[in-house]
């Protein structure tokens, strides 16, 4: 063991510490609902269409027990919570979901904020939806690996919802003889 005195060691030296993240560039799986880590484009719409639909799931049949028992408060204050309950969780899951690819476009998840300015709420989707992340690692972590088959088809959904609605605004009153003449 070699004695080093006082005067021998630079007390401005780094440490000997591994700064190695642990994950293999592009290797990063990310987790859904976690609010450290980064997710791109694709995961993005993927995570939002699945976990809104799945939340749509469990309030559509509450709010429609209780718009069917309208004559018993208690049925219509449970089902009142339950939207309640609902739109918290979303509003905290978009939260979640945002700040992460906010942190895939190597910005902080403060950014999240811009959406209650009204205009500048559009240009952040747009930012959010359309940009692509840095490539490789960045301030937040290791850039998330490749996406899988079902996040693909779940990411596609969004655009082809937006399609088939559109589409049904216009040919649903052509059907139903609500043109206008």
């Amino acid at each position: 063991m070699s004695e080093a005195s006082i005067s021998d060691v630079n007390p401005y030296d780094a440490p000997d510490a591994s700064l190695d993240t642990g994950h293999d560039e592009g290797s990063y799986q990310p987790k859904i609902f976690s609010f450290n880590g980064r997710i791109g484009r694709m995961r993005y719409l993927a995570y939002s269409i699945g976990v809104n639909f799945l939340l749509m799931l469990v309030i559509v049949p509450l709010a429609g027990a209780s718009a069917f028992m309208g004559g018993d408060p208690s049925t219509s204050m449970i089902g009142m919570l339950g939207i309640g309950i609902f739109y918290v969780v979303t509003i905290v899951i978009s939260v979640m979901f945002a700040k992460r690819r906010l942190n895939d476009l190597n910005r902080s998840g403060w950014w999240f904020l811009l959406f209650i300015i009204p205009i500048i709420n559009l240009i952040l989707a747009i930012y959010l939806i359309f940009f692509p992340g840095t490539s490789g690692n960045n301030n937040f972590g290791a850039a998330p690996a490749a996406n899988s088959v079902g996040v693909l088809i779940l990411g596609w959904m969004f655009p082809a919802l937006m399609i088939l609605g559109i589409v049904a605004a216009v040919v649903i009153p052509q059907f139903a003889g609500m043109a206008p003449q």
